[in-house]
């Protein structure tokens, strides 16, 4: 796993250093996600997720509007439920990161608004679950033994940049594949991003 990330790493950094007419910049994500499927309700009793992501994109120019952006982030989610009522209300969920690999195509409109789709490939680094003692307020922590480590989802998005490098914009990924073996449910998150380029 430790020889996949670092060779991923590399490939991003020497793409990046010889590549001509690059953006640079650096993002952070809030991000929204739930399992759609037949067995979603079964993963986290229908709780939708909250996270997390920080990283760095690069933005490969072929023409005036047409450009593929891509990076690599970590991210973080966290599923959270309550179980029971009153003194017997436990809390439960599960804990979740990824180092994650978008590849988009972007298509600019006019100057500023631009749309863009494409592929967001996940690396699994973190999968625990995690549950309330019923004693005290501690959480036992446990793995997750199935779930996967390479996931992969299609991305579709818009937003804007404004002229000093700030741009805002929103995605929707839908996972093709599924996260846990044996599983009949896909990942679905929504997440907004702030981007700022140093380099656009």
């Amino acid at each position: 796993m430790k020889k996949i990330l670092f060779i991923a790493m590399l490939c991003f950094f020497a793409s990046a250093t010889f590549a001509q007419g690059l953006g640079l910049g650096a993002r952070i994500s809030y991000q929204s996600e739930g399992m759609v499927g037949d067995e979603a309700e079964y993963f986290s009793d229908e709780a939708v997720s909250s996270g997390y992501a920080l990283g760095a994109d690069v933005l490969y120019h072929f023409s005036e509007k047409l450009a593929l952006r891509t990076g690599v982030d970590f991210m973080a989610h966290i599923y959270s439920w309550t179980e029971g009522s009153g003194k017997n209300e436990l809390d439960h969920g599960y804990l979740l990161m990824y180092l994650n690999a978008p590849v988009l195509a972007r298509f600019n409109f006019t100057r500023g608004f631009f749309a863009e789709a494409g592929l967001d490939v996940n690396f699994n680094v973190v999968s625990k679950t995690y549950s309330e003692d019923l004693i005290g307020d501690d959480l036992n922590w446990d793995d997750i033994e199935n779930w996967n480590t390479f996931q992969m989802g299609l991305s579709a998005g818009f937003g804007y940049t404004m002229w000093f490098g700030l741009e805002f914009s929103c995605r929707t990924t839908y996972g093709l594949l599924e996260p846990a073996e044996n599983s009949d449910f896909r990942p679905l998150r929504f997440q907004i991003d702030i981007s700022y380029w140093f380099i656009k």
